[in-house]
């Protein structure tokens, strides 16, 4: 009985494997559909990548400020979320010149 257990086991993880590599796949899939149409239009990403970075900052400029206390590490996770959304800024109003 333990054997035939052990054989499922196996069994059931390699399809846990098979399933997780298709499932890689189709979201890549979806990711590169998506950039792609978004690059067609460029200028609007640009825009909501500012508006994104802009939140980005406003939310970090809380977290650091103690203002959402429900989050630990508020510190660290702020000041990565306004060096992203300064990232997102910048990055934004690349592809709006462009």
């Amino acid at each position: 009985m333990g054997t035939q257990s052990m054989m499922s086991v196996s069994a059931g993880s390699s399809t846990g494997y098979a399933v997780l590599a298709l499932g890689i796949v189709v979201l890549m899939t979806g990711l590169y559909l998506l950039v792609t149409r978004m690059m067609q239009h460029r200028q609007g990403f640009g825009l909501l990548m500012i508006l994104y970075g802009l939140v980005m900052l406003v939310l970090g400029a809380g977290m650091i400020g103690q203002m959402f206390m429900m989050m630990q590490a508020s510190l660290t996770s702020g000041i990565v979320m306004i060096v992203v959304g300064l990232a997102m800024l910048y990055s934004g109003a690349d592809m709006v010149r462009r």
